[in-house]
């Protein structure tokens, strides 16, 4: 099938049928975080699109955040239409779209928010590159995947990514930050964050409390070593158009 073809096709919604729902809430907390320590004005804010915004609950968060000003637009794009469909009976006060974002004209935004999204785009350099000059600040949360637990362990994570969650791309945090820097964004924060808890409670596997200890000693003496050796961890970046 080809890549694209999963999500107009039904294929990724019949894999994927919550668009991930349950994470937006921590998603949208983190963006806040970073938002908030980078000290950005956000009464200058005007408007705010989210970008591969699935069933739209970011933006639905970012809309209900009084963070921006009243006279904020947010709107939201997806090329999944069984996603906009769900986005739109979600909320009526956000604007969403079935159409690419990346291929409208003459459009700019102050705010762009792309979760979870160029993991998935097969040409990833065309798409931040044209992304780039469609905003002044961006949100980015990227899975990084690639860890020494998922290089050594038995069971093949990049295989399930790739066919349940669409992933072409997989990330270490000096990868990722590294692609974006070389696509001409300026980093102005970053952090690394792990929802070990939320997954515990889904799941309710022993094995994932056992790791999660020593993960989570670990990551009290370094977070950054934490992340290279047991993996499960999202980087969340606010950069810039320099």
């Amino acid at each position: 099938m080809n890549k694209i073809d999963r999500y107009l096709s039904g294929d990724y919604t019949k894999k994927n049928h919550s668009y991930h729902i349950e994470d937006s809430e921590f998603k949208w907390k983190n963006f806040v975080k970073i938002l908030k320590k980078s000290n950005l004005n956000l009464d200058e804010v005007n408007s705010v699109s989210d970008v591969g915004c699935g069933s739209g609950h970011i933006l639905i968060h970012a809309n209900n955040s009084k963070l921006f000003n009243q006279q904020c637009v947010f709107d939201g794009y997806d090329i999944n239409p069984d996603a906009i469909n769900a986005a739109k009976k979600n909320s009526k006060k956000v604007n969403f779209f079935n159409e690419d974002f990346i291929n409208l004209k003459e459009i700019k935004r102050n705010l762009i928010i792309a979760a979870d999204v160029f993991e998935h785009i097969q040409d990833t350099y065309n798409f931040l590159k044209k992304l780039k000059d469609k905003g002044d600040f961006f949100l980015f949360n990227i899975p990084l995947e690639i860890s020494l637990f998922s290089m050594i362990r038995k069971k093949n994570i990049f295989k399930h990514s790739f066919e349940n969650v669409g992933h072409l791309h997989f990330y270490t945090k000096r990868t990722a930050l590294l692609t974006l820097e070389n696509i001409g964004f300026k980093i102005l924060n970053y952090n690394l964050v792990n929802n070990r808890f939320e997954e515990f409670r889904k799941n309710k596997k022993i094995y994932s409390l056992i790791i999660n200890i020593p993960q989570y000693i670990l990551e009290k003496l370094s977070k950054n070593l934490a992340c290279s050796i047991f993996g499960g961890y999202s980087l969340v970046v606010l950069a810039k158009n320099q």
